[in-house]
Order: structure tokens, then C-alpha cells, then sequence
């Protein structure tokens, strides 16, 4: 594996592995919170069946399937059809032939299975299923359901597609290298009993009723920490912030290519046990679409 002229900045680390709250979770939750649940939840009520409210929920899901993508670099849309697909709907006819790479039929296959997996969430807070391992490699085999190939590199370090693997651990190391550092991650060999940590954790939490901004923070970054999967990482641990924020009340966790950079500052910040960043993140996210919800007439 290239080391980056030795630079290498510690995602996981091997004495430790993921760790709790490193500081109170109370002192961790966003005052706005509460306000934004309370009328998302009253505005559900009194909206109740009506096209509008039904036609907000679409368009959120849109957007989220679409961000997610993008921000792991996946595909791009500028940002006039980004508008008319999130209004309109994922459809072929809105894509100018020739302008997407990968080629416009895979992106709507992405589009469509981000859009499905979204849904499945909502299903999965209305039946009350808890999170378990099982259910966070669903939650992959959903969203990477129409990619068949990953780019890697082979025995020999050569550049070359590799079959993509769903629903299980990965079997070799993803240390990314970026702008000259090599990030890197819980090797394979850990990777089940890490995962297995952080559903305990999790679940402890869960008991404890640690507010949804500040678990959802939590999950998302000691999961990325991990990186278990072979791909797709991110994109699990965005539906798994998402998760939890529906469970409470909220809204899925929609990062916008606008946001990466602050994204990704956020989560290096969370490398270094500050987890403050990540929940301001969250919190603007439930404060954006509390304000487009409350449109709706």
C-alpha cells in the first residue's frame, strides 16, 4: 500500500479502537432541536394526507439521493437539472445524452436505489426494527445494488475494476490516499468486533435517550472510523445518521455538495474527539428543512 511519503493521518486507532463520548453528550445538544421536532411533528399532523406535505416528502428524498451520490463523487448533475430532477422526479429525458459520466442510465439506477434505500428507512422507524449489524449490510447491498465494479488496484498494484462485494466485511484494507496523507481505517481483521462494539454502544445509547443530533453524529463518525465495507462507506453512514434523526422525529441527514468541504472538516475535526462540528452540521441540516417544511400551505 502507497504510505504517502509517510505521511499518514490515524483514523482508527489500533490501541483503542472506536471509543464513547469523549466528553458528557448532554453538554453536546443543539438547544434548536427540540423546537424543530415539535413543529415538524404538529405540521405532520395538520398536514395529514395532504398532496403537499406528500409532494415535500418526495422532493427531500430526491435530494437526498442525489447529494449522497455526489458527494462521494459517484456521478455529477449541475445543479439546473439537480432542480428539475428533484421536482420532476429521476427521469431519462431530463439529462442532456452524453453529459453524465458514468453514462446516464447508471446514474438513474444510483438515483433510484438511493431514493429506495431512503424509503426503506422510513419503513424501518414505522415497524420499529432496531439496528443491528444485519441490518447496516441491507442497508448496503441497497444503496450499491446496481454497481457490479469497484476501481482498485490488483495483486500486482495495478490500476483495474474489481468485482464489487455487498453485504459483508471487507477483506483487504481502504486506506485512501488525498492530497498527499494516507487515511487509514480499522484493518480488516477487526472489523467484526469493532462492529460489534459500536451496535453495543449504540444500543446503550439508545437506552440512555441521547438526543438525535448527538447519536446521529456519534454512529456517523465512529462507523466511518471503521469503514467496514469495501465500498459505499459513506453512503451508510449518511443513511445511518439518517436513521437515527427519523427515529426521533427528524429529518434524514441531506449533505449538499455545497457543504463537503465543511463535511469533511467536521468529520477530521471528529478524528480528534471533537464531535461539536459534526452536530452543527446535523443541526443546520433539521433547521433547513424545518424552514422549507413550514412553506407549505
Amino acid at each position: 500500500m502507497k504510505r504517502a511519503s509517510g505521511r499518514i493521518h490515524t483514523i482508527w486507532n489500533k490501541d483503542t479502537g472506536i471509543k464513547d463520548f469523549e466528553v458528557n453528550p448532554e453538554d453536546l445538544r443543539a438547544p434548536e432541536i427540540p423546537g424543530i421536532r415539535e413543529r415538524w411533528k404538529a405540521l405532520q399532523e395538520k398536514l395529514k394526507g395532504d398532496a403537499q406535505l406528500l409532494d415535500f416528502m418526495e422532493r427531500l428524498g430526491r435530494e437526498w439521493a442525489i447529494e449522497t451520490g455526489i458527494i462521494e463523487g459517484l456521478y455529477d448533475i449541475d445543479r439546473a437539472v439537480t432542480k428539475i430532477l428533484i421536482r420532476e422526479g429521476f427521469q431519462r429525458r431530463f439529462f442532456v445524452q452524453g453529459a453524465t459520466d458514468p453514462s446516464t442510465g447508471l446514474v438513474l439506477q444510483l438515483l433510484r436505489d438511493q431514493k429506495d434505500t431512503l424509503d426503506g428507512l422510513y419503513d424501518f422507524v414505522k415497524h420499529g426494527r432496531e439496528l443491528s449489524t444485519s441490518c447496516i449490510k441491507e442497508l448496503q447491498v441497497s444503496l450499491l445494488r446496481s454497481q457490479g465494479s469497484i476501481e482498485g488496484k490488483d495483486a500486482f498494484g495495478r490500476n483495474r475494476d474489481l468485482p464489487l462485494i455487498k453485504g459483508v466485511w471487507k477483506m483487504q484494507e481502504n486506506n485512501p490516499v488525498r492530497d498527499g496523507v494516507t487515511y487509514t481505517y480499522c484493518p480488516p481483521e477487526h472489523v467484526a468486533s469493532e462492529m460489534d462494539r459500536l451496535m453495543d454502544l449504540y444500543s446503550d445509547h439508545v437506552r440512555a435517550g441521547i438526543s438525535g443530533e448527538v447519536l446521529a453524529a456519534w454512529l456517523h463518525h465512529r462507523f466511518t472510523q471503521i469503514h467496514p465495507f469495501q465500498d459505499g462507506n459513506g453512503r451508510v453512514a449518511r443513511a445511518l445518521a439518517s436513521l437515527v434523526l427519523l427515529k426521533d422525529g427528524l429529518f434524514p441527514l441531506v449533505i449538499t455538495r455545497d457543504a463537503r468541504k465543511e463535511y469533511i472538516g467536521a468529520l477530521e475535526r471528529a478524528d480528534q474527539g471533537e464531535l461539536a462540528p459534526l452536530v452543527h452540521m446535523i443541526t443546520q441540516s433539521q433547521l433547513r428543512y424545518i424552514r422549507k417544511a413550514s412553506k407549505i400551505r
